[in-house]
């Protein structure tokens, strides 16, 4: 991690340079017959406060993800995407694939997808075993504090998070995440 040092007459300041997550918008594409789900991004705290350039709130609404029945998502696939020169989000700068229920017992089998969820179930009630249960599953979260790996260059994102379910991969629902990732200084 990249530090910061400040001299103040002889006296000097260490501090560390930050990712701040500063999210824009959220798509959800859901598959009715398997399951409903909702988000959205709120602003909480005035803009540009602890000299960040906007605090975001990540909720669900509604009903966040209801689960109508009893199922095992096959599988989870995360993509991390940054634009190209013409502004568009083709080519994912990360993407992976996993079975769900093996990330579930051994969460430390992908890191990324580890750090997001757990940041998500720290103020929600995401599944924590398969299979998941019916029932109705929320968070309200904030990525303030959040540390992401130091490599990842400021620049503007897309985030998705797609769950699969049963032999064919039917597709339980896609979210698209847009942000930007800013340092402070």
């Amino acid at each position: 991690m990249k530090k910061n040092i400040h001299f103040l007459n002889d006296l000097f300041f260490i501090y560390p340079q930050q990712l701040l997550i500063h999210m824009n918008k959220v798509e959800i594409v859901n598959n009715p017959k398997l399951v409903n789900v909702s988000a959205c991004i709120r602003q909480y705290g005035p803009p540009g406060c602890y000299g960040r350039p906007n605090t975001m709130m990540l909720q669900t609404r509604e009903r966040g993800v209801n689960f109508p029945f009893e199922m095992s998502p096959e599988q989870v696939s995360t993509l991390y995407y940054v634009p190209n020169l013409m502004g568009k989000y083709e080519k994912a700068f990360y993407n992976r694939t996993l079975n769900f229920c093996t990330y579930l017992r051994q969460p430390q089998s992908d890191r990324v997808l580890r750090m997001v969820y757990e940041n998500l179930n720290r103020r929600g009630n995401l599944p924590r075993r398969c299979p998941v249960r019916a029932g109705t599953y929320s968070f309200n979260t904030s990525f303030d504090e959040l540390q992401l790996p130091s490599f990842l260059p400021e620049s503007r994102f897309r985030f998705d998070l797609n769950f699969h379910h049963g032999a064919r991969y039917e597709l339980l629902f896609e979210s698209h995440w847009y942000g930007e990732l800013k340092r402070t200084y």
